[in-house]
């Protein structure tokens, strides 16, 4: 009778251990899901701004293209004032100037 009575009560405390070991298990496959759907969430973001950089270096890149290098600009200063005389004919092609650059800074703008 002692030892049937030990039994059970070592069988009660094993099925007690094996269910809280069920329930860890259980909390362990969901924890292990969420954090997977978290992972291709955060992949799938990480794509998308890979493809904005990529989408973004190219639109950088033709910009560039576009843009006439800093070094050209005194020549062509030079070249477009020497017919100039007058300080009025002077600033009327500062002011175009200007326009220009307003017009190339707000493209510049625009693609950031």
């Amino acid at each position: 009778m002692y030892n049937e009575h030990r039994f059970n009560d070592f069988m009660e405390q094993l099925e007690r251990k094996v269910g809280v070991l069920k329930v860890i298990c259980d909390d362990a496959k969901r924890r292990i899901k969420d954090l997977e759907k978290t992972n291709s969430e955060l992949n799938k973001k990480l794509k998308e701004q890979q493809d904005q950089i990529k989408q973004l270096q190219r639109k950088q890149e033709e910009s560039e293209k576009n843009t006439t290098k800093s070094k050209d600009f005194g020549k062509l200063v030079k070249d477009n004032l020497s017919g100039t005389d007058t300080n009025a004919e002077l600033k009327q092609q500062l002011d175009e100037y200007i326009r220009d650059l307003e017009r190339c800074i707000a493209h510049l703008s625009s693609l950031s």
